[in-house]
Order: C-alpha cells, then sequence, then structure tokens
C-alpha cells in the first residue's frame, strides 16, 4: 500500500466511524425551518432566521475542525456562512457549496416536516435531500481530512449560502464571490442521480429566465361581446377583452418555443429541450367578475436556453419576436405588450476536457473501482436542474455538482435520502479535496507554477 492508499484508506475509516454523526448533523439541519421567505405564498414572517439557525448549526459543527468561520449578510437576517480551511500554500482553492434554504413544506405522510423520520435506510424531512444532507457530506469529508491530518496545500471553502431556491444569487453565492471569497474551483453537492445510480457529475447546466407579459384591454360589460367580435359591431370602441389579446399573445410565444426546437440546441441536451413554459394567467378588471370585460391580463413565464446565450440575448430575442407578432394585430400595435423581467440564471458549461472535471472525473474513478456501489461513469452528465454552480461559472470559476440524493425527490413531498449516500459523497469530496487543493495551476503552455 502506498502513501496515497493509507490516507484514503484512513479516510473512509474516519467516514465509516463518523457517519452517525453525519446523520445527527441531518437531524439537526432539517429541524431548522429554513424555508426561503420570497418563496410564492410563504408568509416570511413564519421563517424568520430559520436560514440563520441552520448555518449557525452548521457553523458549530465546523468550528473544531480547524475553519475560520466567515459570515457575509447581504440581506438582512439572511447570512452566508463562509467557513475557510487555510492552506499551508502552494495549491488551489476548492470551494464546496449548499445552499442551506428550501422549498415551503407540502402535506406528505409526515405531519412535521421538519422531524426527521429514518425509515428503511432513508431520512426523510424537508430539504433532507434538497440540499441538507449535502451540507452533512460536506462537513463528513472535511472531519475525515482533520482526523487523519490531512493539510492541503490550498484553501477548503464551504459556502453554505442562502436565496438559492428563488434564484436570488445576488444575497447568496454571488454575495459571497463578491465579497472577495473566491476560490479555483467549486463542488456543489446537491443531488445529481436518479437511484439507483450515484454520485453522477454535472458539467452542464441550462440557463433560465423568469418573466411576465403584461395585455392591456379595455373594459366593457360582458353582453358587449358581440359588439365587440363581429363583423359591423363597434369593434375596440367598445370594449377589448384582455383575455383574448393575451392568446393572441400566448400562441406567439408558442410559435417561438416550436422554432427553439431548432435554433436552440446544444449537443449536452436532446432536441427540443430548450422551452418557453406558461406557468400562470390572471385576467380581471380590478376584481375577479365574469360580467366584464377584463383590462388587464398577464401570463407568467419561465424559460430554460442552452449554454452559449446570455440572458441579454434571451431578453432581446423574446421582445423582438412579441413586437414583430403585435404588429400584425391593431390594438397590440397601439398598446404594446408590456414586459416584467425578474430573476434569470445564466446557464453553466465547464469543459470536460478541462484540468477541473479530469481530475473530479479521475477521483470519482478511483472510488468507484473501491466501492462497487459507485457506477461507472464514463463522462459528466447534463443537470436536470439548475444550482449555484451556475454562479460560479458566470465568475469564471469552473464549478461541478455531484452529490447525495434523488433530484426526483427535491421539491416533493415525503422529500428524502438514502443515508449510505451521505457517506459515498463524503468519500467522493474528500477525494477531490486531497487531488485538487495539493495540484498547482497549469500555465497555458501546460507546464505547473503559480
Amino acid at each position: 500500500m502506498n502513501d496515497l492508499d493509507g490516507t484514503l484508506a484512513a479516510i473512509d475509516a474516519s467516514i465509516a466511524a463518523s457517519a452517525g454523526d453525519a446523520e445527527q448533523l441531518l437531524v439537526d439541519l432539517v429541524a431548522c425551518r429554513s424555508v426561503n421567505p420570497l418563496q410564492p405564498g410563504v408568509d416570511a414572517a413564519d421563517y424568520e432566521g430559520g436560514e440563520r439557525r441552520a448555518n449557525q448549526v452548521l457553523a458549530e459543527a465546523l468550528r473544531p475542525l480547524g475553519f475560520d468561520l466567515n459570515w457575509v449578510e447581504e440581506a438582512e437576517g439572511r447570512p452566508n456562512l463562509v467557513a475557510v480551511r487555510p492552506g499551508r500554500g502552494g495549491g488551489r482553492s476548492l470551494a464546496l457549496n449548499g445552499h442551506i434554504d428550501t422549498v415551503a413544506p407540502q402535506q406528505g405522510r409526515f405531519d412535521d416536516p421538519w422531524k426527521a423520520v429514518i425509515e428503511d435506510g432513508y431520512l426523510y424531512g424537508l430539504g433532507a435531500t434538497d440540499m441538507k444532507a449535502g451540507h452533512a457530506a460536506m462537513w463528513l469529508a472535511a472531519k475525515a481530512l482533520r482526523d487523519t491530518g490531512v493539510t492541503l496545500a490550498g484553501d477548503l471553502h464551504i459556502h453554505s449560502v442562502v436565496g438559492e431556491e428563488t434564484m436570488s444569487h445576488e444575497i447568496g453565492t454571488t454575495a459571497v464571490l463578491k465579497a472577495g471569497y473566491t476560490v479555483d474551483g467549486a463542488l456543489v453537492p446537491e443531488p445529481t442521480s436518479p437511484e439507483p445510480r450515484v454520485l453522477d457529475i454535472s458539467n452542464v447546466a441550462a440557463g433560465n429566465y423568469l418573466f411576465s407579459l403584461t395585455v392591456r384591454g379595455k373594459s366593457a360589460h360582458w353582453a358587449a361581446r358581440n359588439l365587440a367580435i363581429r363583423a359591423g359591431g363597434s369593434g375596440d370602441a367598445i370594449g377589448v377583452n384582455a383575455i383574448d389579446k393575451a392568446v393572441y399573445v400566448y400562441h406567439a410565444m408558442r410559435q417561438l418555443e416550436e422554432q427553439w426546437a431548432f435554433s436552440k440546441t446544444h449537443p449536452a441536451f436532446p432536441p427540443g429541450a430548450f422551452i418557453i413554459h406558461p406557468g400562470v394567467l390572471r385576467a380581471d378588471v380590478g376584481v375577479e367578475a365574469a360580467p366584464f370585460f377584463p383590462d388587464r391580463a398577464r401570463i407568467d413565464y419561465l424559460l430554460s436556453f442552452p449554454p452559449g446565450n446570455t440572458s441579454e440575448q434571451i431578453r432581446a430575442e423574446i421582445e423582438h419576436h412579441i413586437r414583430t407578432a403585435s404588429e400584425l394585430d391593431p390594438w397590440l400595435r397601439e398598446h404594446p405588450v408590456e414586459f416584467t423581467w425578474t430573476d434569470t440564471w445564466p446557464p453553466a458549461y465547464t469543459d470536460p476536457d478541462s484540468d477541473f472535471v479530469r481530475q473530479m472525473m479521475a477521483e470519482r474513478a478511483r472510488l468507484a473501482s473501491a466501492d462497487a456501489r459507485v457506477n461507472p461513469l464514463a463522462a459528466p452528465v447534463t443537470a436536470a436542474a439548475q444550482s449555484d454552480a451556475n454562479f460560479y461559472e458566470a465568475m469564471g470559476i469552473p464549478a461541478l455538482v455531484c452529490g447525495p440524493g434523488d433530484v426526483r425527490r427535491a421539491h416533493a413531498a415525503d422529500e428524502r435520502v438514502l443515508l449510505e449516500n451521505i457517506a459515498l459523497s463524503a468519500a467522493f469530496l474528500a477525494r477531490a479535496a486531497l487531488a485538487w487543493c495539493n495540484s498547482q495551476q497549469q500555465s497555458s503552455d501546460g507546464r505547473f507554477g503559480h
């Protein structure tokens, strides 16, 4: 057995010995009501301080492991935890990133979503998969490195952030990076693998954009509809039903979505992967009453788009398409559709031939060769959903997603995670930190140096 094999064996032994402590940490984190207060339909007062309490629990768990604890608070009462274990120098830095906020609870089998239940090897509870199991895995990996006396050359960061569930990166991951806690690479242990697969590595994710279209109409009595729509009637002079105009705009957007099946492509995604999803339609005249022509209608959309496109390009394309379509409708030509652009998530793509991806894939292969539960993986996979990895990529930092849990269980009632996968994830994260933080930056001519 060489020195590296001995170190890895000691790391795995530490992980096995501390798995119960990681399980208890997950129980404690689930108990924190860290629902994102900006979630739709949520009363923020009900969950005030929940993210802070969860990060405080994690901070206390990390304190004995040699981390310097720092806080970045861009939004009052919603601090991000930045834990840094300084390296000895001469290596590359790595961030392990996890969002501490969750979606709102749903009615399921269990009465209390914040009281963890363990059943048949699974831990059930709100945030178990998305993504407090990832936090437990980060802690378990850091503890194993500490227990075995490993001193990394580069700094090891743990970024436990707020705001991810509502795309509020400016108060979460982006705020942390802008505060100066930049790194040479990032791993986000979000769930990536549908069971029974484990620890798929994702290097690519679509971008998305949340926006609304508002169409104005002209209120009238419902009985005047025949005069408004029939030939020989008064037309727009008597009234315009905003729903009719919203349907026109909907069909124009649907036409663009069909075009995207051919114009928006990426080799990592199947044909037709990028969509323009209408999620909410509202129309009224100030009150919800059928005997009126509604004078306003709003459609809320969430779209996805491929790497190689920017949010600004997508926004310009949507607005141009709707303006062009509106030229064919006299009312919309004179009463333009109003756009409200809210949250956007940039796409992410880390080159599979990059040094970071090659090293992470090699460490996963090393783990798979030692543990039959880890399925072979020939190449990185496409992420099923967005994550904060996108925002590291947006700042020029290579980032990958690989963590415990089944992504299909995220945002679902009776959310659960297979407990043994936390230890597997920790084994990968520890190997990743050991390899990356002890390596040197490669220059453009292929040589290594600082």
